[in-house]
Order: structure tokens, then sequence, then C-alpha cells
């Protein structure tokens, strides 16, 4: 059986691979639960329409041409109309005055030459003799910043048109959503078709139940990365001396509508490290492979008067972040699955947290005093929670409760999965073509 796994399985931020690594260990530990002798293979499905391999560019541009299927340059009048659009629409007051860009950013998206039909290639060859797809979680309600709605909607219609369904796991939002926005009526599109036939939501449950509609039960689970663990094959019994500070770039709140740049995240990071080498403490730091985290980092080198061994070397595979945050003591991060990971290998972490879904992870966790608020981004403050964390440590209670809303999201849907397998043996339309 062929599943396609959709995801940003192609993001620098080698966190989002902890999702899909996750979900598709339990759908086959599942699966093999009930059906032993089924054969599992996935198609892993980039949202963005990426390359299976990327290249490291500086140049924005260059990078979208060489890592983005079927990425023309002839589109570059185009793309600068689209991108100029976009930002008059985040600056705009007025929601009418959104609405309207929006709806020309719209008819862009349909007709311009790097936008839906570069997406719906991209999809055709991916998708192409698949018996199901899987939706793999992450805040993918977003059409304010990230924009991941248009690729949720062309995965609909293609489903629809080759008689395949849909799974959502453990979705959740990331960004404005408002029901009178005009990316939220795309969104509904994409999760209210008649080709999606389950729903989960890891955060915002009033978001994603008013996204799939009343014909969905949308139920709270949790995020498929806390069996990375098991994933993985983590060994925990190593020795752990550092504290681990996890970076983010300095431009990462901004498109969000938080103002808090790349000079006040260097103050903080370095007041972070100040007081961590005050008390005592090894540390360095580590990003999630963005390589704006890492200039970030150089950034905050340059302020301590530190050289290069205090920062990780970029990762660039999710094995070597796994590696990386499995021999920390402790970390101090500010990307979600960073801190996922190291609740799972009984690593504490706390959280800098610049966007809801951070609370709610935590709260869910239930350590909601791990997640740090704007307000409270003051170095003592922040490791004084972290010290907090590592007496404590992490309740396997806590963890277990988490793994099992993971698992119940998969439980859920597993039988609608087993009924495509027994089509596509059966030769019945619907499934592999």
């Amino acid at each position: 059986m062929k599943i396609a796994m959709c995801g940003l399985v192609k993001s620098e931020n080698l966190g989002e691979m902890f999702i899909a690594r996750s979900l598709e260990h339990l759908i086959v530990d599942r699966m093999h639960a009930r059906q032993p002798d089924i054969d599992i293979e996935y198609v892993e499905v980039d949202l963005l329409g990426r390359n299976d391999t990327i290249v490291e560019l500086d140049d924005p541009r260059e990078r979208r041409l060489r890592n983005y299927f079927g990425y023309s340059e002839k589109g570059l009048l185009t793309e600068r109309l689209f991108l100029s659009l976009q930002r008059r629409g985040r600056q705009a007051k007025s929601r009418a005055a959104q609405n309207a860009i929006s709806r020309a950013r719209h008819l862009i998206w349909k007709f311009g030459r790097n936008y839906r039909r570069r997406l719906a290639s991209y999809f055709d060859m991916k998708l192409e003799g698949v018996d199901y797809i899987v939706i793999d979680g992450a805040g993918l309600l977003e059409y304010s910043y990230n924009e991941y709605h248009w690729s949720l909607l062309l995965i609909s219609q293609y489903a629809e048109r080759h008689g395949l369904k849909v799974v959502y796991n453990a979705i959740g939002r990331a960004g404005a959503f408002d029901e009178r926005d005009f990316g939220s009526r795309i969104l509904k599109r994409a999760i209210r078709s008649t080709a999606v036939e389950y729903v989960s939501a890891r955060d915002n449950i009033e978001a994603v139940q008013a996204c799939a509609g009343p014909q969905h039960q949308v139920k709270l689970l949790a995020d498929s990365a806390f069996w990375m663990k098991e994933a993985y094959g983590i060994d925990t019994s190593v020795e752990r001396k550092k504290i681990g500070i996890g970076l983010i770039r300095g431009n990462s709140l901004q498109g969000y509508g938080v103002e808090f740049g790349g000079k006040e995240w260097t103050t903080l990071f370095a007041g972070i490290a100040k007081t961590l080498r005050a008390r005592g403490y090894e540390f360095e730091f580590f990003t999630n492979g963005l390589p704006g985290d890492i200039k970030l980092g150089q950034r905050v080198l340059k302020r301590l008067k530190l050289d290069d061994s205090y920062l990780v070397e970029r990762p660039v595979d999710d094995e070597v972040l796994v590696d990386t945050i499995n021999h920390y003591k402790a970390i101090i991060t500010c990307r979600m699955h960073s801190s996922i990971a190291a609740f799972t290998m009984g690593v504490p972490s706390v959280i800098l947290s610049w966007n809801d879904k951070v609370e709610h992870l935590m709260s869910s966790v239930g350590y909601p005093e791990r997640a740090i608020q704007q307000k409270d981004f003051e170095p003592g403050f922040i490791v004084d929670a972290m010290e907090r964390a590592v007496r404590e440590g992490i309740d396997p209670e806590k963890l277990g409760t988490m793994k099992a809303k993971a698992q119940e999201s998969v439980d859920d849907y597993l039988e609608l999965i087993v009924n495509a397998s027994h089509r596509t043996h059966a030769g019945l339309p619907g499934a592999s073509r």
C-alpha cells in the first residue's frame, strides 16, 4: 500500500520532519498490529512543492529557482507583484482592504506561472499511484504568512478527481484565523472537501472545528512527534552535561505581527548565555537547521566574544538534530518541535513563546510554566524556569498521556486506511490507479 505523507517535509526547519517520521512510525506500527502482512510505502509530499534535493543559497529568488519544482525565471515580474501585494495586505488596516488584496493575489495564484500550475504539476507527479493521503499535522491553518491554504486545496481537488481519501492528523493554527478572511474560505474549501474523511487538532480546536465544519467532529489530540523516541530508536543512556540554547531567526516574529526583531533576540540570547555561565553551566547554541537561525547565532557569538565552537554546525538532516538534542542536560528553545523532541528523550525544556501554539502545547503536556511569554523575556527569569524544570524532571505519566492522544488520532482513522488497502488488493476503483 502506498500512502502519501503530506507536510513540510522539505523545510530547512528539520523539526518538521519529526512530525512526518513519527507519524509514519505510528501508522506502520498500528497497521501491522491489525494486518501483519501489509507492506506500506510512503511518498513524502512537500506542501510548498519543493524538490527532493534542497540546495542552500542566500538569495531568496535563486533559492526558489533551484529548490522549487518547476519554478521558472520567466515568472519574475509576476512574483514581484505577488510579493508586493502580500506586504501591502499585511500593512492594510481594514479587513475589506485585506480581503480585496487577497482576492487579487488569488487571481495571480490561479493564473501566474509559478503558482497553481507549478504546484498542481508537482502534486500530479508525487501523488500518482498512491492509495491514501495523510496530512501530517503542524500549524497548517495558515494563510496570512506561510500560506498553506492553496496547497491544501489542490490536494483535496486531486483527491476528488482520483477517488482518493484524505485525513488531517493533529493540525493546529498558526498566525491569523478569522472566518471573515478571504484566506479562511480557501482553507474551508480544502478541509470541507468530500475527499476529507477525518480531522483532528493539536491546538486551537475551535478554529480547527470552524474550518472543518459540521461534517467532522474534531478531537483535541496530540502531535505525532511525541513518539519520536520510538520512531528514531533513540538511546537516552548518554552523558548529558551542557545546556542547549535553541535559536530562532531575527525576523521570525515580525511576520506574525510581533515587534521583536534581531537586535532584541541577540540581546536576549546573549543575556541567557551570560546568566548560565554565571551560574556555572556549560552551554552551546544550536538550531533546527534554518540558515537564518545560524546567522543570528553568529551575531550572538560576536556579541559575547565567543568562538564558533559554541555554535553547533547547522544540521543537515533530522537524525543529526535528534542526536544533538539527546546530549543536552536541558534546553532553552524557541522551536516547538525541539522541545517536543527533548520531552520524549527525558530532557527538560523551556520554550520562549512567540505564538499561542507554544502555550497550548505546554498546557496540554502539563507544564504551562515552561512556556515563557514575551512579557517575561528576561534572562534570569528564563534560567530560573529552566532550573525548576531540571529539578522537577519529566513525569512519565504526562508523556504517556501525550503519546496516547497521538496514537488515538491514528487509531481513529486506521480503519479507513485498512479499507483503502482492501480496495487496493481487490483491484477496485478509488484505490491505486
